[in-house]
């Protein structure tokens, strides 16, 4: 018979271990993500590779105008972004993409080629967009644009949050906020974005891993489109969505690769060439 005694001993000293293999477990994480190798590492693991690889991401989801505190759908939306990126020294990449977007209907998920919008009635051509993005320095506390002649013209402000660790799984945030500069006579221009991306932790601390499958959060709140009508309204375009970084373009979500095939199939064929700008320019 197990004396009471005993067995409560034997408990309180399991379940000291347990507590004390919890902090040195979450001690150990700690100390790994302040080291800003880590850090990089890990954003890059999570944003693209560690080598100069072809990486690809995909977000899906939907658009909102928010006016006077109420936020009303608009449409869908299907993006995907091919990234490449190069170790240029111990605390910096540099790194490209290109970036394809669709606007989808919000009852049947197809592609909209013309829209009308609740607030004010008025139906418009809906432009679908593709934009080679300009080359930026990535540190494990931020990225900057480089020779950027827009970026110069604007308060830029960039950073990667503090990684969170839940579970088994490590999370980090970037967030990018953009804003005319003071004075500027160029119409107002507001930009603010955050991205979450999500990873397992024994992947993101494996040195011979150079990516990793990551979960992508995506939340942005930004000034209306020329295209979308919105004259005279006074208000902002909030967009959210999910998806995944994928290690091929076949990967990719099926209705993505199927107006991609249709539109923009030069993409597709070479995603090398449309990241280093190679590729005939197209309206959009």
């Amino acid at each position: 018979m197990i004396n009471r005694r005993r067995a409560i001993g034997t408990a309180l000293g399991i379940a000291t271990t347990a507590i004390a293999s919890r902090s040195a477990f979450a001690k150990a994480d700690a100390v790994d993500f302040s080291d800003p190798k880590i850090r990089l590492s890990s954003i890059m693991k999570m944003r693209g590779a560690t080598d100069d690889r072809l990486c690809i991401g995909y977000v899906t989801g939907m658009r909102y105008a928010v006016v006077d505190g109420v936020a009303t759908p608009m449409f869908g939306m299907l993006a995907a972004t091919f990234s490449r990126g190069q170790k240029v020294a111990d605390d910096t990449y540099e790194s490209r993409s290109f970036e394809i977007a669709y606007f989808t209907d919000l009852a049947t998920g197809k592609l909209v080629e013309s829209w009308t919008n609740p607030l004010t009635n008025k139906t418009v051509a809906v432009p679908q967009t593709r934009s080679l993005m300009g080359k930026v320095a990535i540190k494990a506390d931020g990225l900057l644009p480089i020779n950027s002649p827009m970026m110069a013209a604007m308060d830029f402000g960039h950073q990667f949050r503090q990684p969170i660790l839940i579970g088994k799984d490590v999370s980090i945030t970037e967030e990018i906020r953009i804003r005319n500069k003071a004075g500027s006579p160029a119409p107002r221009f507001r930009y603010n974005e955050n991205t979450t991306y999500t990873a397992p932790r024994i992947d993101l601390m494996n040195q011979t891993i150079a990516t990793v499958r990551t979960a992508i959060s995506y939340q942005s709140l930004i000034g209306f489109s020329p295209w979308m009508g919105m004259d005279g309204v006074d208000g902002l375009n909030m967009g959210r969505g999910t998806g995944h970084r994928v290690s091929a373009v076949k990967e990719l979500p099926p209705y993505f690769l199927e107006l991609t095939n249709k539109y923009h199939a030069d993409v597709l064929n070479d995603p090398i060439a449309a990241i280093e700008g190679k590729l005939e320019k197209k309206p959009g």
